[in-house]
């Protein structure tokens, strides 16, 4: 079955959310040394869920608002628009700002003023089709929306099983040629 529609989750996909979280922290030195597959962010840094996320709420919207793309978000972008129509999907964190800053995040990256295409929840699968495909670095995501009919390809990347793969474009591009 072709791919009709691709979802592409952001932090963690195309922006640089865990560099700009571990700066945050002052553990910058863990983005080279992420124990490879670790999912708990917070466990990861010694940290409790509510401490991991404090200092990201206070920022508000900022925090969301100025963390960097990675390097290969305009060679991804061409893909998926050689592939099928594409939709960010992303998950809010509990911060109220967290939803507009994003949005001014995709605004500014994607030099689109008007940048309309996005959708903001944390229950991606509830969008899963035979004919959807969902990109994600997180498994809970990948995982719920393939048991829900959709078709999803974890984005390699040092927290989840996919950590060894260098060449993350060269894998999402494969994925998707299965898929076709």
């Amino acid at each position: 079955m072709a791919v009709r529609h691709i979802l592409l989750d952001m932090d963690g996909v195309i922006s640089d959310f865990m560099g700009s979280i571990l700066e945050l922290h002052g553990q910058g030195h863990l983005t080279e040394n992420w124990p490879e597959g670790e999912a708990d962010y917070a466990g990861v840094t010694g940290m409790t869920k509510d401490e991991f996320w404090k200092p990201v709420d206070a920022l508000g919207g900022r925090f969301w608002k100025e963390f960097p793309p990675y390097p290969w978000l305009n060679e991804l972008l061409i893909l998926l628009k050689q592939t099928a129509p594409f939709t960010i999907s992303t998950s809010p964190s509990r911060s109220a700002a967290c939803a507009s800053a994003k949005v001014e995040w995709l605004r500014q990256h994607f030099q689109e003023p008007h940048f309309m295409d996005f959708m903001i929840g944390t229950q991606k699968y509830l969008l899963a089709k035979p004919d959807v495909v969902l990109i994600d670095d997180q498994h809970k995501n990948v995982d719920l929306f393939r048991e829900h009919g959709g078709q999803a390809i974890l984005f390699p990347q040092p927290w989840n099983t996919n950590f060894a793969i260098s060449d993350k474009i060269g894998y999402v591009r494969s994925e998707l040629e299965k898929m076709q």
